[in-house]
C-alpha cells in the first residue's frame, strides 16, 4: 500500500476548525487553539475590520499568526444576489487587501452566508 503524507510532520489526518468575519470573540477562540496546537482558518472581510465587534488591521496581523487567512469578500455581501462582475471584484479586491497586510498569498475562500451559484 502506498501512503502518501500531506500534513506537516508526516501525519495523514488533520483537525482543522474554520470560523468566519475576524470578530472579537476570535481572541479567546485563538488563544485555546494555539494552546492545544490546533491550526483554524480565518475568513476575513477587509472593508469591515476595525468597526464594533471586528478586530482591527493591526491585530489581525499578530492574531492570527500561524493559521490559515483566507478571503471572505470585501463587505460580506450575498455574492449570488450581485452581477458577476461585482462579486468577482468582491472577491480579488479582498483576496488583494488580505495579502497586502499578511504578506502571504491568500489561497482559501469561504462564500458569505454560505451562499453559492
Amino acid at each position: 500500500m502506498i501512503r502518501y503524507n500531506r500534513f506537516p510532520d508526516g501525519k495523514i489526518k488533520c483537525f482543522t476548525l474554520s470560523y468566519d468575519d475576524g470578530g472579537c470573540a476570535d481572541r479567546k477562540v485563538v488563544e485555546i487553539m494555539n494552546r492545544f496546537g490546533v491550526k483554524g482558518t480565518f475568513h476575513l472581510n477587509s472593508a469591515v475590520m476595525g468597526r464594533p465587534g471586528r478586530l482591527g488591521e493591526d491585530e489581525v496581523k499578530t492574531l492570527y499568526k500561524g493559521h490559515e487567512i483566507a478571503t471572505h469578500s470585501v463587505s460580506h455581501p450575498s455574492l449570488t444576489q450581485l452581477p458577476t462582475v461585482l462579486a468577482l471584484q468582491e472577491v480579488l479586491e479582498d483576496r488583494k487587501k488580505l495579502e497586502q497586510i499578511f504578506g502571504c498569498i491568500v489561497r482559501g475562500m469561504s462564500y458569505p452566508f454560505g451562499a453559492y451559484n
